[in-house]
């Protein structure tokens, strides 16, 4: 899994979801409601499918977490 870096817009950080592989883009969209997704425009073009950059850092820090070997809570 790779991290993406993202797009500054008018001060915001977006990620589209074109940077995605389509095994990625498959899980995000099973842990993410459809309404997160937004459309960004850019002068000429119209990026669809984009996320906020916190969103993508929270989901890449719990697949981190779910694809960790260590133990997370070992009482």
């Amino acid at each position: 899994m790779s991290k993406h870096l993202p797009i500054y817009i008018e001060g915001e950080k977006w990620i589209p979801l074109t940077y995605f592989s389509e095994q990625e883009k498959k899980s995000f969209k099973e842990w993410l409601p459809s309404y997160r997704l937004k459309e960004v425009m850019l002068p000429g073009v119209v990026l669809t499918e984009c996320l906020d950059f916190k969103t993508y850092s929270c989901w890449l820090r719990l697949k981190e977490l779910t694809f960790s070997k260590s133990p997370i809570l070992d009482f």
